[in-house]
């Protein structure tokens, strides 16, 4: 059997910590989360901890990224099966909500703004998100059906909106129920950014 590469090794224990992070992050939340449980779930030293992340904050990012990851991998799974940009557009959008009662994005959308601070969080969010959003507007606005023209302000609104409904969602009492109440009224929304005209 080859042996694995340092490089190999590395990816591997930061993987693991990440997944035992995310864990523990998501029962207990950050203030009540500590680096050793982390360790010990990961099956590794404390000091292997802080090899790969030198604070808890620094860790706690780390999962915000992977949650981030999860949900463009689960959007584009959705957007694939789409028959039409519109049809992707929507698909896209929705996606998230379908996912909101989930823990891990109870954890992005309401405590990660307050632990990361809500500019890096914002940044975070950008990165994953906004040139994806401009590139689904860019397609539909090929078709000639967009009522509005595509440009960042217009892909910042969006992903402010579906942030706002994912954060609803996911506060609620009864996550699953508000899920499907809102769901219909966003992918009417959306759709209401066709042009009327004949088609």
């Amino acid at each position: 059997m080859p042996r694995r590469t340092n490089e190999e090794r590395t990816r591997t224990t930061r993987r693991a910590l990440i997944s035992a992070a995310r864990q523990r992050f998501e029962a207990q939340g950050y203030a009540g989360t500590n680096l050793e449980d982390v360790a010990e779930l990961a099956g590794v030293t404390k000091g292997a901890v802080y090899h790969h992340f030198p604070t808890k904050k620094a860790l706690y990012e780390a999962v915000v990224v992977d949650i981030h990851d999860e949900l463009g991998a689960h959007s584009d799974e959705r957007a694939d099966k789409a028959d039409d940009v519109w049809d992707r557009l929507v698909e896209v959008f929705v996606a998230f909500l379908e996912i909101t009662p989930e823990p891990g994005i109870r954890m992005l959308m309401v405590e990660a703004p307050a632990v990361l601070g809500y500019q890096r969080w914002h940044e975070i969010d950008d990165e994953h998100n906004l040139a994806g959003i401009i590139e689904l507007l860019e397609d539909v606005q090929a078709t000639g059906e967009l009522v509005f023209q595509v440009t960042p302000e217009l892909a910042r609104a969006l992903n402010a909106m579906i942030n706002a409904l994912g954060t609803l969602v996911s506060q609620d009492d009864d996550p699953t129920t508000a899920r499907t109440m809102v769901i219909p009224i966003w992918e009417h929304f959306l759709r209401s950014l066709r042009s009327p005209g004949p088609r």
